[in-house]
């Protein structure tokens, strides 16, 4: 009866401790507003919505337990949003800027070291008798992610597609890219320090 009771409180033990070390680390990110350097316009704040959204969505890293919880900054400024991500003790911040964003039309200027995510994209014939209903863009976006208490970059190639549609659904399909390679390198880093 007593060795029933010792092994029962033993495995009680063993499960709260199992237990415990997989509960889900909380990161938390911050996220700047897009920074738009490119010819055309798409509000860097939708795209921020949508890297946000993104993040969020991910579901905690089966090995290390680690959860992005991910926020959007208000700050304008990269020098603003490392301030307030300070002020709100976030532990990185991420930081997009479009580069590119162009119709067939326009002039292309392919930039060395782009992660492309459509590698095989081409562009549709444009006869007036197979005219799409859709136009075609190309878009590329930067993003660096900054461990807030250290300033280290920890990560930051850039992403590009092609893609039918709209100007903002294909930024918003770079974001979910990034969104996946900020998740990676969250939980490559060490855990943060617990206050």
């Amino acid at each position: 009866m007593r060795l029933n009771l010792l092994y029962l409180c033993a495995l009680a033990l063993m499960t709260a401790v199992s237990c415990l070390s997989q509960e889900s680390t909380v990161v938390q990110v911050g996220v700047a507003v897009m920074e738009n350097y490119a010819g055309r316009s798409v509000p860097g704040n939708v795209e921020q919505a949508r890297l946000v959204k993104a993040l969020n969505q991910l579901k905690p890293d089966k090995k290390t337990h680690v959860k992005i919880e991910a926020v959007p900054l208000t700050a304008a400024s990269p020098s603003e949003a490392s301030e307030e991500a300070q002020q709100k003790k976030y532990q990185y911040v991420v930081y997009t800027r479009l580069t590119e964003l162009r119709g067939q039309q326009d002039p292309y200027q392919r930039q060395p070291g782009t992660i492309e995510t459509n590698p095989n994209s081409q562009w549709s014939s444009r006869d007036a008798s197979n005219q799409r209903v859709d136009p075609e863009f190309r878009a590329t976006v930067e993003y660096k992610l900054v461990k807030v208490d250290s300033g280290q970059e920890v990560s930051g190639a850039p992403f590009s597609t092609q893609q039918a549609g709209s100007e903002i659904d294909t930024v918003s399909q770079i974001m979910d890219r990034i969104a996946l390679a900020v998740a990676d390198q969250v939980k490559k880093a060490p855990p943060p320090m617990r206050e």
